[in-house]
């Protein structure tokens, strides 16, 4: 895994490849949606033509209508199975870019990451006592905090941080910034669900 000097370039990274996964995914969906509707209103227009040709008005009235009411189905279907898909696809691409985070955090890269994130902490806590909030268990972040922080500090390990990275706060001030690799992933994936063209339209 190549080194990574900031979240930024984690996230392009991630970026990159959810959008070139996303578009071949498009394609395969717009495809598969185009042969379902062809074939759908094909069979649709068959059915209505061999009804013309027995020349009975009342029955061409009636197969209008069956036309218009299956036309309106297909349209229907159509627009629930693409919702539908277009739902499990941003889930995946979710899911896959939350397991390159996890993998992330399984890597060398990680201790450094949290090393980096820790520059200038310090000061904008003006050497104030801080709280440092970590994932349970989160060895490499704990170990880093207390052999690199300079300041007055206390860890707590929290549950609500499942990936990793960490967030300070000092109640003194009432200032908290949050570094965990769980926020940031929170808000690229709102930007992926609010810009993406799989968003339902």
């Amino acid at each position: 895994m190549p080194y990574f000097n900031n979240n930024e370039d984690v996230y392009r990274v991630f970026s990159r490849e959810i959008i070139e996964k996303a578009d071949q995914e498009i394609n395969n969906l717009k495809s598969e949606i185009e042969e379902k509707k062809e074939k759908n209103l094909k069979r649709i227009k068959m059915e209505l033509e061999a009804s013309v040709n027995r020349g009975l008005e009342l029955d061409l009235n009636d197969l209008n209508r069956d036309f218009s009411s299956n036309l309106s189905k297909v349209k229907n279907e159509y627009t629930r199975v693409l919702i539908k898909k277009r739902h499990e696809l941003l889930d995946s691409i979710v899911m896959e870019a939350r397991s390159k985070c996890i993998d992330f955090v399984s890597s060398k890269e990680y201790k450094d990451f949290i090393s980096n994130k820790l520059t200038g902490i310090v000061d904008k806590f003006e050497k104030k006592k801080v709280e440092f909030r970590v994932k349970k268990n989160d060895t490499v972040a704990i170990d880093v905090i207390k052999k690199e922080y300079n300041g007055k500090f206390e860890i707590q390990e929290v549950s609500d941080i499942e990936i990793g990275g960490f967030s300070v706060i000092c109640f003194e001030i009432g200032v908290l910034i949050d570094e965990t690799i769980d926020n940031k992933l929170k808000e690229k994936q709102q930007w992926f669900y609010e810009h993406s063209d799989l968003a339902a339209k």
